[in-house]
C-alpha cells in the first residue's frame, strides 16, 4: 500500500517525538511539549482565535483579554502535555501513578463496582490529560474498551491502534455494523466502555443544556448504558501544576426503567454534561477549547447526513 508524502511526514514526526519523550526525564519531556505548545499558540496560531471566541462565548464577553489569552494558551499547552503522557505510556507503572496521580483511588472504586458483575460506561470530557485513563486502566487491571473511528492518515491510524494495544485497551471500529451488539455484550460481561462525549453530534442527537447553551450530543452513551443495564460513571481528569494528575470518579447514574427510553437517555446525558460543566467552570484552562466539532455549534437538521449510528434496538 502506498502512502502520501504528507502521511509519511506526519508519522515520522510522531515517531521522532515519541523517541524524544521517552529518553528524556518526565519534566524535560514536558518542557519539549510546552515549547511545542508555545509555537502552536504564538507562531502558528493554530485555531487560537476560534478558541478565544469560544472562551468568551462561555465565560462572558466581559472577561479580560489577558485572562482569555491565559486560558487559551494553557489549554493548548495541556493538549501537548497530554500527547507527552500518552507517548510515554510505558513510563506509567503503579509506582509512577501513585507518585504523580490519585488514579489508584478511582481504580479501587471502579473495581468495587465491577464486583457486582456489571460493567459501566466511563464518560469523560476533554480535560487535563484525559487519555491517561486508558493507560491507568491497563496498569490497574480495569477491563476498558473504546469505540474508535478510522483516521485519515493510515500510518497514524495503525500507530494509535498500536498504542491502544500497548495499554491493554480494546478498540471497536465505529463503522462496525455489529457495534451496538458488541458494546452491549462487553458491558454485560463486566467491561468498562470509555467515552469522550463533549462533542457536537453530526446527526440529530440528544439536546441538553451545556455551558450556558443548548448542545446536540451523541446519544450513544445513554443508549448503551440503558440497553446493557449498567450505570454511567462521569470522570473528570485534570492537572495540578505540570506533573500531578487528579481523577474525580463521580457517583453512578443508573438507568431509570420507569421512564420512556428517550426521556431516560436525555436525563442521563443531561446529568453527565452538568457534572462536566461544573468542573470546566472551576478550571477553564484545563478544558480543550480547540476541538473541530465544537459542542456549542448549532445543529442544522436540514444539512445533516443520514445517521451512521446503529439503529435503536427494542427494549
Amino acid at each position: 500500500m502506498k502512502y502520501r508524502p504528507k502521511h509519511v511526514a506526519e508519522y515520522a514526526a510522531l515517531r521522532f517525538f515519541q523517541f524524544c519523550f521517552n529518553i528524556l526525564p518526565y519534566r524535560a519531556a514536558l518542557c519539549v511539549g510546552a515549547g511545542l505548545g508555545w509555537v502552536a499558540f504564538y507562531v502558528v496560531r493554530w485555531r487560537v482565535e476560534k478558541a478565544k471566541a469560544r472562551i468568551r462565548e462561555v465565560l462572558g464577553d466581559d472577561l479580560p483579554a489577558k485572562e482569555v489569552n491565559r486560558i487559551a494558551f494553557l489549554s493548548l499547552r495541556y493538549m501537548f502535555f497530554n500527547m507527552v503522557d500518552v507517548l510515554r505510556h510505558n513510563f506509567w507503572t503503579k509506582e509512577r501513578f501513585r507518585k504523580y496521580s490519585n488514579f489508584h483511588l478511582a481504580a479501587e472504586r471502579m473495581h468495587k463496582h465491577l464486583e457486582s458483575g456489571r460493567g459501566a460506561v466511563a464518560a469523560l470530557p476533554h480535560m487535563g490529560s484525559w487519555e491517561l485513563g486508558g493507560v491507568a486502566s491497563e496498569v490497574y487491571g480495569v477491563p476498558l474498551f473504546f469505540i474508535v473511528g478510522v483516521q485519515r492518515n493510515p500510518l497514524f491510524n495503525d500507530f494509535m491502534n498500536e498504542l491502544r494495544g500497548g495499554t491493554g485497551g480494546k478498540a471497536l471500529p465505529r463503522e462496525d455494523r455489529m457495534l451496538l451488539r458488541k458494546v452491549v455484550k462487553n458491558l454485560r460481561n463486566g467491561q468498562v466502555l470509555a467515552m469522550t462525549n463533549d462533542l457536537r453530534s453530526r446527526t440529530k442527537g440528544i439536546a441538553v443544556q451545556f455551558l450556558g447553551k443548548e448542545a446536540n450530543i451523541v446519544g450513544g452513551m445513554a443508549l448503551f448504558a440503558r440497553q446493557a443495564k449498567v450505570p454511567v460513571l462521569p470522570m473528570i481528569v485534570y492537572r495540578e501544576g505540570w506533573t500531578q494528575h487528579r481523577c474525580i470518579l463521580c457517583d453512578p447514574i443508573e438507568p431509570d426503567f420507569d421512564l420512556p427510553k428517550e426521556e431516560d437517555w436525555q436525563r442521563i446525558t443531561q446529568i453527565t454534561m452538568t457534572r462536566y460543566e461544573e468542573e470546566i467552570r472551576k478550571r477553564p484552562e484545563q478544558y480543550f477549547w480547540y476541538n473541530k466539532r465544537w459542542v456549542l455549534d448549532p445543529f442544522i437538521e436540514e444539512a445533516a447526513e443520514p445517521s451512521a449510528h446503529p439503529a435503536t434496538p427494542p427494549e
